[in-house]
């Protein structure tokens, strides 16, 4: 049985959608669908297109972040809990939950399937993580300027990059082991990257960073403060701008040549507000921008005209066609 939403939760406003550019054209020839989270509306989107029209669908869960697919099984983080969905058939385009790891309120923010099992961004504990059957969650790696297994997000550290089923990027906002210390640093030049592997930091100035990943033999992240898709090289903290976009980068995924980029429209006075971004548009949006990322060039885009104002993930579902989402035992959703 679902649970409602109490008063501070997220409206539930009706999510309004419009494709531009070749994003219809290029989703419907995709081969697949996507999913997106917007968290502060309490959302998971679930996109297609069918002869020339898109078509969307929402689901409601409390406080969706992370998403990570692995063949036919879909991993979401919610408010306290890391919710495993799979596959089923005959129903090909529809996925059941069917596990629930409860981990607390650790604000789950990046996941992962990796070779021991479903990874996340444990940015409360300021950890990489892993979910597991005999406590909330067990630690992998923390940066070394955080000392102890300490709750109280220190560092805002919120992206994690895998590599051959490992964890071995990091983002984070800032390099402190204060509590709250990243309310505090400057946030538009404190941005750091860091290797898992040798706990050392390996690309500095960034400006509020998140989603690292490893495509077509490089890195790449969003520099979010910038409103940037940008490549990045660990081994000489070399940080290039792909593609500068109208929003503040959060969310990434990649299919064949172009590149999906969350945007968010964050309110003025937020924490997460950003000037750098807003600096080089007079407006912002929200959605997805469509990248050609062989040119750095934007070539069409999904925006959120109504019902959702800051996406977290984008993730491509191959072979899914008018996806769902089954949750009806959980009580993270509604």
């Amino acid at each position: 049985m679902s649970i409602p939403l109490k008063k501070n939760q997220p409206s539930k406003s009706k999510l309004r959608c419009r494709a531009y550019g070749e994003f219809n054209h290029w989703l419907g020839a995709s081969g697949g669908s996507l999913a997106i989270t917007t968290y502060t509306s309490g959302k998971v989107v679930l996109v297609s297109s069918f002869d020339g029209r898109l078509q969307y669908c929402t689901k409601r869960f409390q406080r969706p972040m992370g998403l990570a697919l692995e063949a036919d099984r879909l991993a979401l983080a919610v408010r306290a809990e890391i919710l495993l969905f799979e596959r089923q058939q005959p129903a090909k385009n529809s996925f059941h939950l069917t596990r629930k790891f409860k981990t607390g309120k650790v604000d789950a923010h990046d996941v992962a399937f990796g070779r021991r099992g479903i990874y996340f961004a444990n940015t409360r504990f300021n950890a990489i993580s892993r979910v597991s059957k005999k406590t909330k969650f067990a630690r992998c790696w923390q940066p070394s300027f955080i000392e102890g297994l300490v709750r109280g997000d220190r560092c805002h550290l919120n992206g994690l990059g895998m590599r051959e089923g490992l964890p071995r990027l990091a983002t984070a906002f800032c390099a402190t082991g204060e509590k709250g210390g990243w309310r505090e640093q400057d946030r538009f030049t404190g941005g750091i990257l860091m290797d898992v592997e040798t706990d050392e930091i390996v690309a500095t100035g960034l400006c509020m960073p998140h989603s690292p990943r490893w495509y077509n033999g490089h890195w790449w992240l969003c520099n979010s403060g910038h409103g940037t898709l940008s490549a990045v090289d660990p081994a000489t903290g070399q940080c290039d701008e792909v593609c500068a976009l109208p929003g503040f980068t959060r969310g990434l995924c990649f299919v064949e040549d172009r590149a999906l980029v969350g945007l968010s429209k964050i309110r003025r006075k937020h924490i997460l507000d950003a000037p750098p971004v807003r600096e080089r548009h007079q407006e912002l949006t929200a959605g997805v921008a469509l990248v050609d990322w062989r040119t750095g060039k934007s070539t069409g885009g999904l925006e959120f005209v109504a019902g959702g104002n800051e996406v977290y993930e984008v993730l491509f579902l191959p072979n899914v066609f008018k996806p769902s989402l089954t949750a009806s035992n959980s009580s993270s959703a509604s």
